[in-house]
């Protein structure tokens, strides 16, 4: 079974219409993309948190494998939401050669090396609008799922598809 993008983008647009209908949520446009921005970075930087990598000298907290996978999904549904809001979400779907390619990838040599290209790659599609920087900073957020973390593509779509709004 190859993960379909195409579909979790939907539910992800599909949901967040949902909730700001029921919460009569309204933001501008360029306010909704900054708050969405900042999701990512912060979900991003929880998932970095509970991994724990680059805590040298502490003592690291038991994390389950599933607090890793929701914190995850919640990377992944943040991303969804910026490439919807950019109207990027041609970015997001992936041909299933291409994402057994990107599942063939390497562990990261450096976890820190790799969450700060990640960052950087938001920050220039943010700033400077530019869409490869985004599509860079997707294929890594999913190496990670499916590489680094070691999540199944079947695990990510169950556990995405059963998250709550």
């Amino acid at each position: 079974m190859s993960l379909d993008l195409a579909n979790l983008l939907q539910t992800a647009i599909q949901r967040r219409n949902q909730y700001n209908y029921e919460h009569q949520v309204e933001v501008s446009s360029e306010e909704g993309l900054r708050i969405d921005y900042v999701a990512l970075s912060v979900s991003l930087a929880h998932l970095a948190d509970l991994m724990g990598w680059f805590k040298l000298g502490q003592a690291k907290a038991a994390v389950s494998s599933e607090e890793l996978l929701k914190a995850y999904i919640d990377v992944i549904d943040h991303t969804f939401q910026v490439a919807a809001r950019q109207t990027w979400s041609h970015l997001i779907v992936m041909k299933p050669d291409d994402l057994k390619r990107l599942e063939q990838k390497r562990p990261a040599k450096s976890l820190s090396q790799q969450y700060l290209a990640t960052i950087n790659f938001l920050d220039q599609s943010y700033f400077d609008r530019q869409q490869l920087a985004f599509q860079h900073a997707w294929h890594l957020i999913l190496k990670l799922g499916l590489v680094d973390l070691g999540f199944a593509e079947a695990q990510i779509e169950k556990a995405y598809l059963k998250k709550e709004a």
